[in-house]
C-alpha cells in the first residue's frame, strides 16, 4: 500500500519518479506505540501507556515509564511507524474513551469487567491504524481523480 501511496503522491504533485531508493534516516520517522503496564499489587486492573514521537523520544519515554513502574512491570506490545503520531494518538484515545475507558493523557485503563487483554488491544489498535491508512489513501485518490478531470 505504501508503494501505491507514493506512486499517487508523485502523480498528484507532478513529481518525477525516483529511480533509485531514497536514503531513509530512521531518526526522522514518527512512531506510535503501546506499553503494557503490569502492577502486581493490582492484578485486576488492566493498564496501558500509549506514546508517539521520534525514535529518540521513544527511548526517553521508555526510561521514564520503567523508572515509574519498575523494569519488570513494563513491556512494549505494539509499535508502528505512522504518518502523524499526534493524530493517531487522538484517534486511539477517542475510540477507547467512547468505550467508557479511563483515558488520561497517555494512560488507557480498562474497566474492571473488561474482556480486553494485550492481544485484543493490539488487534483493535491495528484495525484503527488500517482505517487511518485507508482514509489517507482515499483522500489521495479523490485528489488524484479531481486532477484527472
Amino acid at each position: 500500500m505504501d508503494d501505491k501511496l507514493e506512486k499517487y503522491w508523485r502523480r498528484l504533485f507532478y513529481m518525477k519518479s525516483v529511480a533509485e531508493p531514497t536514503s531513509l534516516d530512521a531518526d526522522t520517522i514518527e512512531y506510535f506505540g503501546i506499553f503494557s503496564i503490569d502492577e502486581p499489587n493490582v492484578a485486576a486492573q488492566k493498564r496501558w501507556y500509549i506514546y508517539y514521537g521520534l525514535r529518540l523520544e521513544r527511548l526517553k519515554v521508555l526510561e521514564r515509564i520503567r523508572k515509574k513502574y519498575g523494569n519488570r512491570n513494563v513491556r512494549e506490545i505494539f509499535q508502528i511507524a505512522t504518518f502523524s503520531g499526534v493524530g493517531f494518538h487522538k484517534v486511539v484515545r477517542e475510540y477507547f474513551s467512547n468505550l467508557k475507558w479511563f483515558t488520561s493523557r497517555n494512560q488507557l485503563e480498562a474497566p474492571l469487567n473488561s474482556y480486553y487483554n494485550d492481544e485484543r488491544l493490539v488487534k483493535t489498535v491495528s484495525d484503527l491504524h488500517n482505517k487511518e491508512q485507508k482514509r489517507i489513501f482515499d483522500y489521495i485518490m479523490i485528489q488524484h481523480a479531481w486532477f484527472e478531470v
